[in-house]
Order: C-alpha cells, then structure tokens, then sequence
C-alpha cells in the first residue's frame, strides 16, 4: 500500500489536524499537496475566497480553490454536500454560476479518493508519479459516511458520481458488504440507485 498519499481532505491544516486514520493507518493529505503533483507548474491557487465583484456584481460564492490561469474550479464536497438536499441544489446552482462565467468546475466527492485513474478522469491529467491506493475503501460505518447517512437526492447524487469510477465504487460496496450491517451500511439504498443508472 502506497502510504505517502493519504485521505483527501480540502487543506493541509485539516489533514494535520484529522491526524491517522484507525483502520487503515493512513494520514489525510490536503488537496494542495495533490495539485502541486497534478498541475506542477501552476501557482495562482485562491483558496476560500469570493469571486468578488463581476461586471458590476459581487457575488459571494466561495469556490475551495480557484485558478485564474487555469480557468478552473475545484470543490472539494464533504459529508453535508450529500446529507442536505439545500446544499445539494446550491451546488449545482454555483456550478452553472462557474460554468457561466467560462470556468471549468470539478466536484470532487469526499468518497472519492484521487487516485491516478480518478485524477485522469476528474481533471485530464496523467501522473507519473503514483498516488492513492485505489484498493482502501472511503466508505465505513464507523465513519457514519455511508449511504444509510445521506438524504435521498445525495443517495441519487453518490450513486451518479460513483457511476464515473467504477473500480471505486466496487471497493466501497466490498467494504460495506464486509461489515455486515445493511442497515448502518445503507448498501440496498446506494445499490438500487446505482444500477438504475445502467
């Protein structure tokens, strides 16, 4: 297992502070430490802060990281983005709002670890160097992050985005399936969702 990348998480300060993951003993990894390996020559980085005044208008949108030489958004969607279904229609909301004003906007889900396949897949990119292990789950009941902890439309929202990395998803549902508890595990749930979408 490759311990040098660890669980995402939308900073380095929140990583250093979610210390050593139990089970697996993994750290967590702030998303600029991936984007330093992802975009190497790319330096312009906003974190956390307003779009600010637009053709006259000030909008107060707060993207996790922004690149103007990029043109690109990043949000990094935590445990909220899919247990409260106003969250949920604010961020498609100001993904149209991003898309609007030419930026490229990538959400990536806190389930989703950026392995090498999910970073060609999230941003186009290929990396070199080797990252996530894809074969750690994301997923536990002792985390309460599993689908029995969404609301319906972020059941439907994980089921969609688990749908773009497939070898993810499988290792999630083995994971679950391996913990023995349908009812903390809502795996019936994030699987009926899922296999609509064939």
């Amino acid at each position: 297992m490759n311990k040098k990348w660890g669980f995402l998480r939308e900073t380095k300060a929140m990583a250093e502070n979610a210390g050593i993951d139990k089970d697996t003993g993994l750290h967590r990894t702030g998303l600029e430490d991936y984007l330093k390996v992802i975009y190497p020559h790319i330096n312009d980085w906003i974190h956390d802060k307003t779009l600010g005044n637009i053709n006259g208008v000030t909008y107060r949108s707060r993207p996790d990281y922004r690149s103007e030489n990029l043109k690109l958004i990043i949000e990094f969607d935590g445990l909220p983005h899919y247990t409260n279904p106003d969250i949920i229609e604010k961020d498609l909301k100001n993904t149209d709002l991003y898309m609007g004003f030419g930026y490229k906007v990538v959400r990536i889900p806190y389930f989703i670890q950026l392995t090498n396949k999910a970073v060609e897949t999230l941003f186009g990119v290929k990396v070199s160097e080797d990252l996530f292990d894809g074969v750690v789950p994301s997923l536990g009941i002792k985390g309460r992050n599993t689908p029995a902890y969404l609301c319906p439309a972020g059941i439907q929202r994980m089921a969609k985005e688990f749908k773009k990395f497939p070898e993810q998803y499988q290792t999630n549902i083995d994971a679950l399936k391996a913990q023995d508890d349908t009812f903390k595990s809502g795996i019936d749930f994030l699987e009926e969702e899922y296999n609509k979408l064939d």
